[in-house]
């Protein structure tokens, strides 16, 4: 589904990224772990079209992404859900979600303006579709209200819910338990395996928690430094004296 091959990146002379490497199966939870500034971050930049690497290749489903642009990397099927939700403040969750809608509209502005029957039949078909995300994360009791009056953990969920919009093939989980409690971490890692489960979406998460990823991930690599030093199964990994030296330092 996804390869990426020794991936470069640097700003200012300082490497981001040395020489990464990652191959993601089709329909897989895949991880990449790491301490901050391991380049987690970076890479997924360079996988979505936010940053052009200066060596290396990406590849998704066998199309190179390298200099295609975040909106053509979107209409391939890539979603990416950010750290901290980027969403609309005075908008509602269905808007929106709606809003993950956007590039698979396909009348054009004369027949919005006219609203014409071929028109209103899509904007039926997408708002069906926002409705299916709403009852798949339990977010009916929220879909009317602006998101500037909820509170983290369900904005969390609206994040995830608008990547899961777009009907991408391939979802970016950029550190999606970063701020949650206990309580949300759990809720939010049963919907992560029902995406794999139920939707079949192959997902590629970035974390710096390790616990967080060894009951959810199928396979998992470590990067420390922008060097990928670990790559394997999540109990593997975790007993990595490479793993326990990047993440401890002395103390390992």
């Amino acid at each position: 589904m996804l390869t990426v091959t020794d991936l470069e990146l640097s700003f200012a002379g300082v490497k981001a990224l040395d020489k990464v490497s990652l191959m993601v199966p089709g329909g897989s939870l895949y991880a990449v772990i790491g301490p901050n500034g391991a380049g987690k971050t970076s890479l997924f930049n360079c996988i979505s079209g936010a940053y052009r690497p200066q060596a290396g290749r990406i590849q998704f489903s066998g199309r190179d992404l390298v200099g295609r642009r975040p909106h053509h990397i979107a209409a391939l099927g890539v979603a990416r859900m950010f750290q901290h939700p980027a969403l609309f403040q005075q908008l509602t969750v269905q808007e929106n979600l709606l809003l993950g809608r956007h590039h698979r509209y396909r009348t054009g502005w004369w027949q919005d303006a006219l609203w014409t029957r071929g028109a209103r039949a899509e904007e039926v078909a997408h708002r069906e579709k926002v409705e299916e995300i709403i009852d798949f994360l339990d977010l009916e009791r929220v879909r009317k209200t602006p998101v500037m009056i909820l509170p983290y953990g369900i904005l969390k969920r609206v994040e995830l819910g608008r990547a899961l919009c777009a009907e991408p093939r391939l979802l970016l989980l950029d550190e999606p338990a970063a701020g949650l409690n206990q309580e949300e971490t759990e809720a939010l890692a049963r919907y992560m395996l029902d995406v794999k489960e139920q939707m079949g979406i192959t997902q590629v998460l970035i974390e710096h928690e390790l616990r967080f990823v060894l009951e959810l991930a199928d396979r998992v690599a470590v990067l420390d430094f922008g060097r990928k030093i670990a790559d394997g199964l999540p109990r593997t990994v975790a007993r990595d004296p490479s793993v326990a030296e990047a993440y401890l330092g002395g103390a390992a």
